[in-house]
């Protein structure tokens, strides 16, 4: 069973998903998109999928 990743709560979900959406750079997209699903309760995995 995989562990549940931490995040710290620098950012709020819609400020994360503001992130996700804003973003030009291809690469910064992804990984505000793959803490956005995080914050979400979403699992490693499944973010990871999705992203």
């Amino acid at each position: 069973m995989a562990n549940k990743p931490y995040l710290a709560n620098h950012y709020s979900c819609d400020e994360l998903k503001k992130k996700y959406r804003s973003s030009k750079d291809s690469v910064e997209k992804r990984r505000w998109h793959l803490l956005w699903k995080i914050s979400l309760g979403w699992s490693k995995k499944n973010s990871a999928i999705a992203v």
